[in-house]
């Protein structure tokens, strides 16, 4: 999916121009369905003091994804600097290049994730507008039950911009924070149905230490399932059972003092993902 807000100029100081280019990348960290109308940041530039900007954004995050997996938006702020402003920047500060980093606090459901987005060092033309690219990744979440709705709200941005003019870097640091009395949802991602699971099982019986170890490896497309497997063994009308915790996508159970003879493994998983199981067979001798 990809979404759009309206990115705003409005009318500043020359020195201002450091603070718009700062105020593209404020929103970077975005992701999900977009909110009604841009969202203003209050932004401190050094020396200028407080200016308030509205940021146009893109982002592929899903508006819906499988229960159990992982989501991880890419997200992209493209700015383009009007001729007018550009050339006062081009007459007071002479880059040749701006470039910078903004650490991009959001929140996901209300937590804390923060976001490195990058704007790489960009020529700066010797007339015309000048346009600034920037993107990231955001940290990971899963994906909760079937029928849970995801939201993503923007929250307050460190950003650090570079102006390079002849090899030399002018490095600033602006904080940013979503001005007041707006709505500052800016995402949702809801659930479907859990992705189907595939559960493998293998026994192993050692002599030696007198006992069986089976192992369950339990996989699923785009998901990295989480939960337990019970194991099942059973000879005749004798059964044990024992319950293993699914980490890094297998689970592990030890059965001792088996007698002689022929059991049946079986393996049951059930947790993040959709339910899977497997059977198996093992001699004792």
């Amino acid at each position: 999916m990809t979404l759009r807000h309206r990115f705003t100029l409005r009318p500043v100081s020359a020195g201002a121009v450091l603070g718009l280019a700062a105020s593209t990348a404020v929103v970077l960290g975005t992701a999900g369905t977009a909110s009604a109308a841009p969202i203003d940041f209050d932004c401190t530039v050094p020396v200028l003091g407080a200016n308030t900007f509205s940021v146009d954004v893109t982002t592929n995050a899903p508006a819906t994804a499988p229960a159990g997996t992982s989501i991880s938006p890419t997200v992209t702020s493209i700015m383009t600097v009007p001729d007018s402003l550009a050339d006062t920047m081009r007459l007071f500060f002479s880059p040749d290049t701006i470039g910078g980093t903004v650490q991009a606090t959001n929140l996901v459901d209300g937590k804390q994730v923060v976001t490195t987005i990058v704007i790489p060092a960009t020529a700066v033309p010797s007339d015309g507008p000048i346009s600034l690219t920037g993107t990231g990744v955001m940290p990971a979440f899963t994906a909760g039950p079937q029928g849970t709705t995801h939201q993503i709200q923007a929250g307050a941005q460190q950003v650090g911009m570079v102006l390079t003019t002849n090899g030399t870097p002018s490095p600033f640091d602006i904080p940013c924070t979503p001005a007041g009395g707006q709505n500052t949802v800016i995402g949702s991602v809801t659930t479907t149905a859990a992705p189907a699971s595939t559960t493998t099982v293998k026994a192993k019986y050692s002599k030696k230490a007198r006992k069986a170890t089976v192992t369950a490896s339990v996989t699923a497309t785009g998901a990295s399932p989480s939960g337990a497997v019970t194991f099942t063994l059973k000879k005749g009308k004798r059964v044990t059972t024992r319950t293993a915790t699914v980490a890094g996508g297998t689970a592990t159970a030890t059965f001792k003092k088996l007698k002689k003879g022929k059991y049946t493994v079986t393996a049951s998983y059930s947790g993040s993902v959709g339910a899977s199981s497997a059977t198996t067979k093992l001699k004792v001798r």
